[in-house]
């Protein structure tokens, strides 16, 4: 990990996620009336060869760009489409939020390979362990034709 990477884990108290890869820190729960958690939003700071790995949950998920490299997230659908979108800053033309819908495999990752991207993604419910689910090879096999699946495995650019 790069010196830069280094200070912003430490100055915004981020720990390895493990698995999905990445690090985060959870900034706020959502409470319902009954005290019950509703809801929860984390920031995400990722870089190059550390990069949110193909996942889903069980819940929509809402990410947003805040710092540094533009992301790419690839989305896998139960019908065996895919789609790539872009975060950026919105001044350089880039939408600054996507929603990732229930069930649906993800993974996300800088676009400049020497960078670091800093993003938050918020979860209701809030996020819970049981409900996330990292994928095997055995799982991508109907997306076999996605030009953009190699590099989401980490099997180069």
């Amino acid at each position: 990990m790069n010196e830069e990477v280094q200070a912003l884990v430490e100055n915004l108290g981020l720990k390895p996620l493990d698995g999905e890869g990445g690090f985060f820190r959870r900034v706020h729960t959502f409470y319902s009336d009954s005290h019950k958690e509703s809801g929860s939003t984390i920031l995400y700071l990722m870089t190059w060869d550390n990069f949110s790995r193909l996942h889903r949950l069980a819940s929509d998920e809402v990410w947003f760009f805040l710092d540094g490299s533009a992301v790419e997230q690839l989305t896998l659908t139960s019908d065996g489409s895919y789609s790539l979108s872009v975060l950026g800053r919105a001044s350089e033309g880039m939408s600054v939020a996507t929603t990732v819908k229930a069930g649906v495999w993800q993974a996300s990752r800088p676009i400049e390979a020497e960078r670091w991207s800093l993003c938050a993604a918020t979860m209701v419910p809030a996020w819970d362990e049981e409900h996330f689910a990292l994928a095997r090879e055995a799982d991508l096999v109907r997306w076999e034709h996605c030009p953009h699946l190699a590099r989401f495995l980490g099997e180069g650019r």
